[in-house]
This record gives C-alpha cells, structure tokens and sequence, in this order.
C-alpha cells in the first residue's frame, strides 16, 4: 500500500465511526417511552372524541324526531277523538292510516290499553276508583308515546283499582 491509499482507509474508517454515532438515538429510553405514552394517551382521546360527537349526532338526530312529533300532538289527538265518531268518512280514516304508519316508520308507537296495568312511570292518572291491590287501566283520556323507548307524552288515564 502507498501513502495514499493508507489515507483513503483511515479516511474512510473514521467516516463510517462518525455516521454510526449519528444513527444511534439521541434521546434517552426513558423519554423515548414518555413519548410513546403520549402519543398512545392522545390517540386514545381522539377516539374517544370521536365516539362521544357520533352519540351527540344521534341524541340530536333523536331529539329533533321527538321535537317533531310533539307538535303533531294536537293533530293526532284530534284523528284519534274522529276515529271514535259513529260515521267515518273514508277520507279521514285513510288519513288516519296514513298518519299511524308515518309515526310507525318514526319508532314512535302508542302506549295506554284499556285493561294494562297501571305504571306511573307512562301513565299519567286522573281519577282512581275502587279500592284493591292491582291497579288497572279503566279509560284512556288521551294516548301517551314512546319514541325508541322512551318516553314523549305519558297516557292520560283513569285507573281502577281491583
């Protein structure tokens, strides 16, 4: 080997010692590891973010349904007082129809049967009669609704007790 070469290689070896010092981490383990919790923790929250905004979305969604149908109230009361009259017209007991199977198609359905037992939680009492343990629904004053469970308008009802 000449001079030369004897220079390129040492060049070359102390090259080579420099880079790998340069690839090796400069930051400690110990923070390493805080930053991987970090970021495993922010992550976390994000998806938890995103989770609780898609049950807002839904509970708004909801109570908008809600909202809607409880303006309808007047209007369904009153079909329902007409489907009770001696002579129906044909027209109104289509809109009748047609406007029990919109609710339906809405996961709102009817509470407060003649004959089901009294729950104070969907049926608002107001008379009671008789005195006994069981008490059971006598007449239906005005229709209560459930919109997917819960309640949107409890049932008015006189109750008899047995």
């Amino acid at each position: 080997m000449n001079k030369e070469e004897s220079t390129v290689d040492e060049f070359s070896e102390d090259s080579v010692e420099d880079n790998s010092e340069s690839n090796e981490s400069s930051v400690p383990l110990s923070q390493f590891e805080k930053i991987k919790d970090d970021y495993l923790r922010l992550a976390a929250d994000f998806d938890n973010y995103k989770k609780r905004t898609e049950k807002e979305k839904e509970s708004i969604g909801a109570a908008s349904i809600a909202y809607f149908v409880n303006s309808l109230f007047p209007l369904i009361d009153n079909f329902e007082m007409a489907m009770t009259q001696e002579n129906i017209s044909k027209e109104v007991e289509t809109f009748h129809n047609l406007m029990a199977s919109v609710l339906e198609s809405l996961q709102v359905t009817g509470i407060g049967e003649i004959g089901e037992d009294f729950d104070p939680s969907v049926h608002e009492a107001v008379d009671h009669t008789g005195e006994g343990e069981s008490q059971k629904i006598e007449a239906v004053m005005r229709k209560g609704y459930l919109f997917q469970g819960n309640l949107i308008r409890p049932a008015m009802v006189k109750v008899k007790s047995e």
